[in-house]
């Protein structure tokens, strides 16, 4: 089996849920490619889904060692340092970078204004999901984010808005439906 074919059985095998054999064939092509972001990232992603955040950090690092405008690795540190590290400090760096590299990235954007939301800062948190918003406007995430600020700071018709138009793009979507339902 050459790469291409290992790295699609690897992702195959990672959204199929099968973590541990993906994990297995993305360090097999790390072996034979140690040399490429993306095999760093992939590495780090399992990691990150098994909920082992130090070494999916550790991957995640080595990626961005490699390329330092690998967007998704430095969102993903950012994440994690958020919310699971809660080195704000760390994140907001890593969220700089972001946008430094990709300034139209809607996911750093959302990062940012979450971490504007847990520190407090609710005019930043608004502006940085807004902005997030205007660079993707079909995550129904943002949207939601959006709402989780409006409704702190007692904006109950911004909220709305924005959970109905996140509930639009996923009607699935459970948390934007309680927190439609304890507004109503």
């Amino acid at each position: 089996m050459n790469i291409n074919e290992m790295a699609k059985k690897a992702f195959e095998l990672y959204y199929a849920g099968n973590l541990d054999a993906a994990l297995a064939f993305y360090y097999k092509i790390l072996s034979e490619d140690l040399n490429n972001s993306v095999n760093y990232y992939n590495v780090g992603l399992v990691y990150d889904s098994l909920r082992e955040y130090e070494l999916a950090v550790s991957f995640y690092k080595k990626s961005i060692n490699i390329d330092s405008n690998n967007i998704r690795s430095i969102n993903n540190l950012a994440r994690i340092y958020i919310d699971e590290v809660k080195d704000y400090d760390i994140a907001q760096v890593y969220l700089n970078h972001a946008i430094e590299v990709a300034p139209n990235d809607a996911e750093a954007y959302n990062l940012f204004g979450n971490l504007w939301r847990i520190n407090g800062d609710y005019k930043l948190a608004i502006r940085y999901l807004q902005k997030s918003i205007v660079y993707d406007k079909n995550y129904f995430k943002n949207y939601y984010d959006i709402a989780l600020v409006y409704n702190i700071i007692g904006d109950k018709d911004n909220a709305i808005v924005n959970l109905k138009k996140s509930l639009e793009l996923n009607p699935d979507f459970k948390d934007a439906d309680e927190l439609l339902q304890q507004i109503l």
